[in-house]
């Protein structure tokens, strides 16, 4: 009977015992790192698809405003260089001339048209740049596709008639 009792609940079933609880603690484990990391990579995943699907909406054949985080905005032709990077050629940029010290005729104007937007040709800045800009994503806060008969882009294909 000894050797029957010691069988039963003697050394032989003690570490069935601690297997088993051991089997149960990493098994917990497991499913505690896969809760954590599972939506941390589908985040990554999704901000990593959203960055680079970004270039499907850029229609190439269209001219696009791009505004930027510092508030600046630049018009020209859009396109993905990376994941990173966006490339803007055909670049011209919005600036206000004050029409009251050359075009008014009364001094004392004080009308709220006394200032005239003007579409500028990136080029001829005292700096000389190019005409094209690599500008980062985190930059760009949004873009726009143009419309073809939109005012900006009948003034840029104007100049690139007439140029």
């Amino acid at each position: 009977m000894e050797n029957a009792s010691t069988r039963m609940n003697g050394p032989a079933t003690a570490p069935k015992k601690s297997r088993l609880g051991h089997g149960i603690k990493i098994k917990r484990l497991i499913w505690i790192i896969a809760a954590v990391l599972i939506p941390i990579i589908l985040v990554v995943a999704g901000w990593m698809i959203s960055r680079t699907n970004t270039s499907a909406y850029i229609d190439e054949s269209k001219y696009q405003a791009v505004f930027f985080t510092n508030g600046q905005v630049y018009f020209g032709k859009l396109k993905a260089v990376n994941s990173e990077y966006f490339k803007l050629n055909k670049v011209f940029y919005l600036q206000t001339k004050d029409k009251t010290a050359t075009d008014s005729k009364n001094p004392q104007q004080t009308s709220d048209d006394t200032t005239d937007v003007q579409l500028i040709k990136l080029g001829n800045e005292i700096h000389g740049p190019s005409d094209e800009m690599i500008v980062s994503r985190d930059q760009v806060l949004f873009f726009e596709n143009l419309k073809a008969d939109g005012t900006v882009s009948k003034s840029i294909e104007k100049y690139n008639s007439q140029n």
